[in-house]
């Protein structure tokens, strides 16, 4: 579908609301994705593929496509080449205007490295955000293999996203290479992140649209994740497990996820989103109080946030747990409990005007060495001698003349004394060492 036959498609709603998320993958890895989790679609979702390569586009199914820049590239892609993409973006604004109308949620799909997926993706986040849409960004990295100027490129798009989404969720598939087995492949390893992304969009937009359990609020994700605001990227993983001691094989799961560094982000997490896809059978109260117990132990600090759908396609005792991390912490700023300032007490830097007071006169100064000059020259026949190199020798070198005035806090308490010499007292002040 190119632009000029591009029209607006309403997704398959009911009769009790009208919202509904867009699921959009930008560029070809992003529109490989969409394709892949628009097999089992969601009521209420609609899944667009964007991307210049027309080729690409044609093998995309299961969903809308819209093609950029077909003035410009003429079908064919970017070329890996930043500064075309985002000529692209601009030429498109109002095409990517008319895709999130209506929207209530948009998950962009969309792998990084320099083509259209990082150059568009930021003026279709900041489209959406500016709309009032909650913007929920799934950032594909490359493989290492695929070259240091692709990782480059991912870092410096992935930087351009953060600031115009609530949550980006950040997906290195060079960390599935750690758990992989001897015989994996490139496509085995990317329909498992597939798949993955798929849940996670699942699972999310479920727990939002349908009647939960457990909701999540939208207003409470919105507080939580301001868009914008967050200077750091979340990672997510999934875990399954049926019967017996599934909480225990959940939590197993993700400490061994590639995706969470083995657990390392699990202990490192400000903020943790949880979503529980469960059955008939599922103990709300007694299993996620289990699962937060194991997930407090590793990390006391961290802010949890649940929700739980019912899914009818799961089997007896079957369970499903979605987990979002991100190294965000809310600072909570204590109470005062004194809010009237104490008299000459300074409560803000930025507050002073002017000079800062004099500091106060030295009660015991030390008197001024008298200068012997014969002396000076004396001591000069000696330079290479250590002390003096140290200054011991320097004639403009005097006793300090110290003395206790006053013991502070120790005042008031009760002295204490070892073989007659009081402890309370400085060390060089009781041992009577001069000090120069």
């Amino acid at each position: 579908m190119t632009n000029d036959e591009y029209q607006e498609v309403e997704p398959q709603t009911d009769t009790i609301s009208d919202v509904y998320a867009l699921v959009a993958g930008v560029g070809g890895a992003g529109a490989n994705v969409v394709s892949v989790i628009a097999t089992s679609p969601c009521r209420g979702v609609r899944y667009v593929a964007l991307d210049s390569d027309r080729l690409c586009l044609n093998r995309i199914q299961n969903c809308e496509t819209i093609q950029l820049g077909q003035k410009a590239l003429h079908g064919m892609g970017s070329g890996s080449n930043r500064e075309i993409a985002r000529s692209v973006a601009e030429a498109e604004k109002e095409t990517l205007s008319r895709l999130v109308k209506g929207c209530f949620v948009l998950f962009l799909v969309t792998g990084l490295g320099g083509g259209i997926g990082g150059g568009v993706s930021p003026m279709l986040a900041k489209i959406a955000a500016d709309a009032g849409v909650f913007v929920v960004a799934l950032t594909i990295y490359p493989f290492d293999c695929e070259g240091t100027d692709r990782l480059m490129c991912a870092r410096l798009e992935q930087d351009e996203i953060l600031t115009q989404c609530h949550l980006v969720i950040s997906l290195p598939n060079q960390l599935l290479t750690l758990k992989a087995e001897e015989d994996a492949n490139y496509i085995g390893l990317y329909g498992k992140s597939n798949q993955m992304i798929a849940r996670v969009v699942e699972s999310l937009w479920l727990n939002l649209y349908n009647p939960s359990i457990l909701p999540l609020d939208m207003g409470m994700l919105r507080n939580v994740f301001p868009c914008g605001k967050n200077n750091s990227v979340g990672r997510m993983a999934i875990a399954s497990a049926a019967g017996d001691g599934r909480i225990e094989c959940i939590w197993q799961e993700f400490l061994r996820h590639p995706w969470l560094n083995s657990g390392e982000v699990l202990r490192k997490a400000g903020r943790i989103l949880a979503i529980f896809n469960v059955g008939d059978d599922f103990n709300a109260i007694n299993e996620i109080d289990d699962f937060r117990g194991r997930l407090h132990s590793e990390n006391p600090d961290v802010e949890l946030f649940i929700g739980v759908s019912k899914d009818s396609r799961f089997q007896q005792g079957e369970i499903s747990v979605v987990l979002i991390a991100t190294p965000n912490r809310t600072v909570r700023v204590p109470d005062k409990k004194n809010t009237v300032p104490m008299e000459n007490e300074i409560t803000d830097s930025v507050e002073i005007i002017g000079d800062l007071p004099p500091r106060p006169v030295t009660k015991n100064p030390p008197p001024v060495p008298p200068l012997d000059v014969e002396q000076l020259f004396s001591d000069k026949k000696h330079s290479s001698n250590r002390w003096w190199k140290l200054g011991y020798g320097n004639p403009n070198q005097g006793v300090l003349d110290l003395q206790v005035d006053s013991l502070g806090r120790f005042d008031r308490c009760e002295k204490t004394y070892f073989e007659g010499q009081q402890l309370d007292v400085p060390t060089y002040i009781r041992l009577k060492y001069e000090l120069r």
